[in-house]
């Protein structure tokens, strides 16, 4: 079964579009990060800082730690709760991998095979969680080059280092990994591609919205719960923990809420009439 649903995955036009869309999207976001945006702060393009005023972001990147912002395989961000191309991609393919089979019927042959239907949703996450550490693996590879190509060209050295390199590209690959099976729960619990993708963009979009709305009723500081939320834990465990939340706190969380749903979509497969 499992070598079917890595077969499905090679073959479903709509899982290689999002893991595709996944790499470019990443690659076009730092590009933007590490050269764009220290470009318009420098005055070399753009109005220039002045006109922008001091609520531009600066990027120093000649900083460490700017340098592994810019290696985070979601897309280098301004904040933890921050949505952006690869992070949507990365869950629609968890979504579109696993309502495949509803939508091409293939679900009653899976499940006539496999009487024990929680080994449908095992089987999908196996395979989908697979193809997460190659496409994880291939989005580090985009950031590393990336960065080190646009420090090439502004003459900035590396500053970083390597373990530190390391541990932020591993870290960031666990993390699209729970991300995309976080996908996969959401589509075996919804059924249909359409509902499934709606339902994923809703809870990405509504949950800065909810950081942000809480933080203006916290009177401008942001509450310790929100750094909770998926897409802000999928944060703290790339960047190494916040001031608010630890690194290891960040990721026994995400993967428990990663269990939680793969966990929910068993439950509600076994229970639903085919």
């Amino acid at each position: 079964m499992f070598r079917a649903e890595l077969l499905s995955l090679v073959t479903t036009t709509a899982a290689k579009v999002a893991s595709l869309v996944a790499i470019v999207g990443l690659m076009l976001t730092q590009l933007v990060f590490v050269t764009v945006m220290p470009a318009i702060e420098r005055g070399d393009i753009g109005p220039g800082l002045d006109a922008l005023g001091a609520d531009f972001p600066s990027i120093d990147l000649t900083s460490p730690n700017a340098q592994l912002d810019a290696l985070n395989p979601l897309g280098a961000s301004m904040g933890g709760g921050s949505i952006g191309i690869a992070l949507i991609a990365v869950v629609l393919f968890g979504v579109l991998a696993a309502t495949s089979d509803d939508r091409y019927g293939g679900i009653v042959g899976t499940a006539l095979a496999s009487p024990r239907r929680g080994r449908i949703v095992v089987s999908k996450a196996a395979a989908v969680g697979l193809a997460a550490v190659v496409i994880g693996a291939a989005m580090a590879v985009v950031s590393l080059v990336t960065l080190l190509g646009s420090l090439a060209v502004m003459g900035i050295p590396l500053s970083a280092g390597t373990v530190d390199i390391l541990a932020t590209l591993a870290r960031g690959i666990a993390a699209v990994v729970c991300l995309a099976l976080i996908g996969v729960a959401v589509g075996v619990l919804v059924r249909t591609q359409l509902a499934g993708v709606l339902t994923m963009l809703g809870i990405l979009f509504v949950e800065p919205l909810v950081a942000a709305t809480s933080q203006l009723a916290g009177g401008g500081i942001a509450l310790v719960w929100t750094q909770f939320l998926p897409v802000a834990l999928a944060q703290n465990v790339i960047h190494g923990g916040s001031a608010a939340v630890n690194v290891g706190t960040a990721a026994a969380v995400l993967v428990a809420v990663t269990v939680a749903a793969l966990g929910a979509a068993s439950v509600a497969l076994a229970r639903r009439d085919i």
